[in-house]
């Protein structure tokens, strides 16, 4: 019978196929009849659709979990769940429709069953008249249905090149590998951008947090064409001369017959925001092109809307539903509150935001003041608005909310095809037709001196503060200084395809609720047609019959000439509102007018939201107890907001921690309505800048966001707040500080993420700012990596650096470390004159690999820190002098971030040279000294290493050559006649820092204080200060040997007795906190063990643990559940294994149950976000037999064998049920 069925069918198609010729012909001969306004379409020449592209997805990147098919429909029935509709996108969430898809009607008129009649002033004139009714749509239901399959519906179909071939999904913004490997489709065969994704805006532009892009169109749809017997009288062929199978021979179904439909190209673009005054909206836009032959006289675009709130499998028949005309919008809610398996399932509402445009019937259909804008006309003339027959300044005024209707603060000289006036023009101030140049230095491109582009990017709407920014426009639109188009390329912002405003659009004409749906369905075309644009009551608006019902949305009638493209597009929305406690109209959901608000500023702003910063790459690793989180600052360095004219306005990160894929746990921050609505970080920092608190602006049903407490960046968070054994998720987001500028507020956004689960809780993928991860202890045998050979190189400076492991799995083994610390300033005094005084502060750190020639691999300084490592530090000397700067901390240990997996901790003593009060002291002896050094700035420049060496002979070194007067104590001037120079005394003083030529220690000078006056030293009454004389000559001429600022003085004014004063060879060390000099480095080496111990197997296989023992019923530790049937993954835990080791499972009989082979490394990940490795400690066992079969409760004996030594562990636990 099968072979009978093709044969059969083959024959029909190839008689169809010839009798196509003649009718091709004959349509060529006829054309002029058909009286053409259309243009040929340019953009992309697309395939037939073909039910192998199908492809299915997930919009995951907010609240609103949603499965869509490439085919343009959402959703799905019955027996899904909330796998295919939830909201909210956690355990608490429910299913909220079964089912959404897009309705393109048209009305055809054939003149002698197959000559299109496209003007419809011409059907008074023909003789015989066909009229065929199309609704193009694809759906699980009521589709019509091929007579020779009897399963092939006549539907829409996805376009392959639109994504790879070799995923499941189609292409997705945050899925590179979905994208079309070679390009996107441009125009004709052409391609383009190929490895970049292909935004709404354009080349690598990504405006929303997640998008996904894909194209359908009806080629296969047969019905009203030769080979269907049901219509053997009216035929009509979109294309004429075109079949199924030229573009693309390895086409699946019908292929060799006729492009069929209405030939209609439908691609489209869904959108989330996950910024919290988004996060429960979605979008999806349909661009629906003409690729026929002919203009269609009479289209209407549409949307079939299956309520499902609260999920069907509760009642199926218990929502009910308002139609808000002044909002476009219909929202609906289950009668009872009660969703599936318990609580309240909130609201859905489903928001018509863009419908096609009339360009040429000279009324301004959408009220605008604009007359026939049109989306696809070329910028030729600068014309004054004013002048333009087009435009009616008192109605614009009106749809601006301006009251004086001659107002005209909003209007500007423009290019003709800007009809909305909202194109910017660039400021090239050297008028080079560019804004950017090409910096060799670092190969890259960069905008010239004062220079903006505006909104004069190009058509690949790339502009030079995008990241990826690959250069000017080679076709020269980018800076000629008019908004440009070209279908199948882009256009750029502002203009044409990227602006809603340039499309005299029709509205909303329609909205019925559809009680019967077995009548009105994608199938019942003519139906359709009156039901949806032709009804003498068009708006419905409450339900209060509780039921199973259908929204449908509609906008025509309206002329569709040949290569035009229209639009219709809507937003699904979800609130808390307790609607369901309210008895009738008007109905108050404040949360959901508030979230349609914003839906329709998005809108309105082409799409466009407040954008979170660049998203981070975190990486996480397992440790015995702990999770070490590091992350990269791509989001700190390169993030821009499109909003605030591309600034980086990057404010902080946020770490989310959950034991549930859904994050659910720790959602506990509440909205003003009391509704768990974000999740509570476990780690937050942000940038020292002021902009900390509560947000008073951007509100998310009345709370604001917290930005922080200043408390600076850090770009690592160690989590011990961990058990081995159970298995987290973590999530990074970067956040921006928001928007707060005149009547413009718009609340912090954040990255979204992916954690993509599926029916059985397995995860399939995830996006690059989230770990999980499975905290363990070492495996037997297994050493941890270590820093080592820690020296500081005879370094002058105090700084101090303790170097520790953090991220194992990015260590270079054997690599050595140079540390060193940046020198503001290293000068001779101006008025010192001498050789070796030093006057500095640290002010940054930076780390090189000398083993990969000395590659610089971390750097902090005063404009780029981490965490609070440096404070703010003001001072104000005078009242016309003001010193902000950043410096060092030196009151704590600071703590650099993660270089190549490790983390330094380190001190920087003192930022100006200090007396080192801790660590001075006698070497030799003890007796009362007392050392000074409270005065000036200036003896600061000799913070050296002194001995003070007491002798039994008197010693004087001096090389004085005359009195002078000196600074002492308190910044006191001491003149000369109290001093004494020269004089003999019972010690001397060595700079043990400074050596002389030989190598020895220098000696220092010493000046006697003679504090009672009698002109010779008293050592228990007089002072000594100790100093440097100059060795450089100054500008006034030879100043030698002349006593410099003093570096400390000491005396022993507090000794009682001469018994009690030092005694011949007693020293006493003099030692100054200073930071480190330009010379001055610190190394280090890591080192990585990669041999195991067998010694360390043999004697610890007894630690061997089964976890928990008894299992009874539950592991706290098991992922947790979601899904209703509540079987729940089991795990038992085996703990301080061998890494490499068997695990065999036995009856108390003897008999096996189940053998696991431990050998986790890094070849035998499961998935690429797997983060164990061949060092860990720990193993589950899922509770299952080696046939898969859930084990029966009872006694268990386990054995544990080492591959390596062949030691063994013999133990037992018990399964309770």
């Amino acid at each position: 019978m099968k072979n009978l069925f093709v044969e059969r069918t083959s024959k029909m198609r190839k008689n169809a196929c010839l009798n196509l010729v003649l009718v091709f012909i004959l349509w060529g001969v006829f054309s002029s009849v058909f009286a053409q306004t259309g243009r040929p379409y340019e953009g992309p020449d697309d395939p037939a659709g073909d039910i192998q592209a199908e492809r299915v997805g997930f919009m995951n990147g907010n609240n609103v979990y949603l499965q869509f098919r490439n085919t343009t429909e959402l959703s799905d029935c019955c027996d899904k769940g909330y796998w295919v509709s939830r909201w909210p996108a956690d355990y608490n969430g429910t299913k909220m429709h079964d089912g959404i898809a897009s309705l393109i009607g048209a009305r055809v008129y054939l003149d002698q069953d197959s000559l299109p009649i496209t003007d419809l002033d011409l059907l008074g004139s023909s003789t015989i008249i066909d009229t065929l009714y199309y609704c193009q749509s694809s759906y699980r239901e009521l589709m019509d249905i091929s007579d020779f399959t009897g399963t092939l519906e006549w539907a829409l179909y996805p376009v392959f090149g639109y994504f790879n071939v070799a995923e499941t999904t189609p292409a997705m913004s945050n899925k590179s590998e979905s994208w079309p490997p070679a390009g996107w489709p441009a125009r004709g065969d052409e391609l383009k951008w190929p490895g970049v994704w292909n935004g709404r805006f354009g080349l690598g532009e990504f405006r929303a947090d997640l998008e996904t892009y894909y194209v359908a169109n009806d080629a296969q749809d047969q019905e009203y064409l030769p080979v269907n017997n049901n219509h053997k009288g009216a035929h009509y062929y979109p294309r004429p001369g075109v079949l199924i199978g030229d573009k693309n021979p390895d086409v699946s179904i019908q292929k060799g017959l006729p492009w069929g439909g209405i030939g209609i190209r439908v691609e489209v673009r869904g959108f989330q925001w996950k910024n919290p005054e988004a996060a429960d909206a979605i979008f999806f836009e349909y661009n629906i092109a003409n690729i026929s032959d002919y203009d269609l006289a009479e289209m209407y675009f549409g949307f079939h809307i299956d309520n499902a709130v609260g999920g069907e499998e509760h009642t199926g028949a218990d929502d009910i539903a308002y139609y808000d005309e002044s909002l476009a919008m219909c929202y609906s809610w289950d009668l009872d509150g009660v969703q599936v398996g318990g609580g309240v399932p909130g609201i859905m509402g489903i928001a018509f935001l863009e419908s096609p445009g009339i360009p040429d019937d000279g009324i301004d259909n959408d009220k605008d003041g604009l007359t026939d804008e049109k989306r696809d006309n070329e910028a030729v003339n600068f014309i004054d608005p004013l002048s333009d027959p087009n435009f009616d300044l008192a109605v614009w005024n009106e749809a601006q909310g301006i009251d004086d209707p001659a107002d005209t603060s909003t209007i500007r000289w423009h290019w003709d095809a800007d009809e909305d006036m909202d194109w910017h023009d660039g400021l090239d101030l050297n008028g080079n037709n560019t804004y950017v140049y090409f910096d060799t230095s670092t190969n890259t491109w960069r905008l010239e001196e004062g220079e903006v582009p505006g909104d004069d990017v190009g058509v690949d709407g790339s502009s030079p503060f995008d990241l990826d920014y690959p250069g000017p426009d080679p076709d020269g639109s980018e800076g000629n200084h008019r908004p440009d188009f070209v279908e199948g390329i882009g256009s750029e912002p502002n203009f044409a395809l990227t602006d809603i405003g340039e499309s005299d659009m029709l509205g909303l004409t329609s909205f019925k609720y559809n009680l019967d749906w077995g009548t009105y369905g994608p199938n019942h075309d003519e139906n359709e047609w009156f039901w949806l644009v032709e009804n003498p009551k068009p708006f419905d608006e409450y339900l209060d019959d509780p039921r199973n019902f259908v929204e449908n949305f509609a906008s025509g009638i309206f002329k569709m000439e040949k290569g035009r493209t229209e639009r219709v597009s809507f937003a699904e929305l979800h609130a808390f509102d307790a609607l369901h406690e309210q008895s009738g109209p008007p109905f108050s959901a404040p949360a959901l007018f508030k979230l349609k608000e914003v839906t329709q500023n998005i809108y309105e702003s082409d799409y466009q939201f407040a954008q979170p910063p660049l998203m981070p790459k975190l990486k996480a690793t397992p440790g015995d107890g702990q999770v070490v989180l590091s992350w990269d600052n791509i989001a700190e360095k390169f993030t821009t907001e499109p909003l605030l004219g591309n600034i980086n306005d990057f404010e902080g990160y946020k770490l989310y921690k959950s034991t549930d894929p859904f994050m659910a746990d720790n959602k506990v921050i509440t909205d003003g309505f009391g509704t768990p609505s974000l999740i509570k970080p476990i780690f937050q920092c942000d940038l020292v800048n002021e902009k900390k608190g509560f947000t008073d602006y951007g509100y998310r049903n009345g709370s604001g966001y917290y930005l922080g407490d200043d408390s600076g960046i850090q770009n690592y968070y160690i989590d011990t707040d961990v058990e081995n054994g159970r298995t987290y998720y973590y999530v990074l987001v970067a956040y921006d500080y928001g928007i707060n500028e005149g009547d413009v507020e718009v609340g912090p956004s954040e990255n979204t993420y992916t954690i993509d689960v599926s029916r059985d809780e397995s995860v399939n993928a995830i996006s690059q700012n989230v770990a999980i991860v499975t905290p363990h202890q070492l495996a037997i045998g297994h050493k941890e990596p270590e820093t080592q050979n820690l020296d500081y190189n005879n370094s002058f400076g105090k700084n101090t650096i303790q170097p520790e492991v953090l991220v194992k799995s990015n260590l270079k083994n054997n690599n050595q470390y140079k540390v060193k610390f940046e020198v503001d300033t290293v000068t001779t005094d101006q008025i010192i004159f001498n050789s070796f005084a030093l006057s500095y502060r640290n002010n940054g750190v930076s780390v090189y690999n000398m083993t990969e020639n000395n590659a610089l691999v971390y750097h902090e300084d005063e404009d780029n820190f981490a965490g609070s490592n440096f404070k703010l530090f003001v001072d104000e000397p005078n009242s016309t002098t003001k010193i902000v700067r950043y410096e060092f901390d030196t009151t704590k240990e600071l703590e650099s971030g993660v270089f190549e997996g490790i983390r330094m901790r380190y001190r920087v003593p003192t930022l100006e040279a200090q007396w080192d009060s801790v660590n001075s002291g006698w070497i030799t002896g003890n007796s009362d000294i007392k050392i000074h050094y409270d005065w000036a700035a200036e003896n600061r420049i000799f913070p050296f290493d002194y001995d003070i060496v007491f002798t039994e002979t008197l010693q004087n070194e001096s090389q004085i050559r005359a009195p002078q007067n000196i600074v002492g104590v308190n910044n006191e001037l001491i003149f000369n006649s109290n001093l004494l120079f020269g004089e003999p005394l019972p010690f001397y003083v060595v700079n043990r820092s400074l050596k002389d030529t030989l190598g020895n220690p220098i000696h220092t000078e010493v000046i006697v204080q003679d504090l009672n006056g009698n002109g010779q030293y008293d050592m228990m009454e007089d002072r000594i200060y100790v100093g440097h004389l100059n060795d450089l000559d100054n500008a006034r001429g030879t100043q030698k040997n002349r006593f410099t600022y003093a570096s400390f003085g000491f005396d022993f004014k507090n000794v009682t007795s001469e018994e009690l004063l030092p005694k011949p060879n007693d020293v006493y060390h003099v030692t100054f906190l200073r930071g480190m000099i330009t010379s001055d480095s610190i190394t280090f080496s890591v080192n990585v063990p990669d041999d195991i111990d067998k010694s360390e197997i043999s004697e610890r296989m007894d630690d061997i643990r089964v976890v928990p023992n008894p299992y009874v019923m539950v592991n706290t530790m098991e992922p947790a559940v979601a899904n209703w049937d509540r079987n729940q993954s089991r795990r038992l835990m085996f703990t301080n294994i061998p890494a490499q080791c068997t695990i065999k499972i036995f009856t108390v009989n003897g008999l096996l149950v189940d053998e696991i082979d431990v050998n986790n490394s890094t070849e035998n990940r499961s998935s690429e976000f797997d983060l164990n490795s061949d060092a860990n400690g720990t193993a589950f066992w899922d509770l299952l037999n080696k046939n898969g079969l859930e084990i029966a409760a009872g006694y268990y004996i386990y054995h544990v064998k080492s591959k390596l030594t062949g030691d063994t562990k013999t133990g037992k636990f018990a399964v309770i049920k």
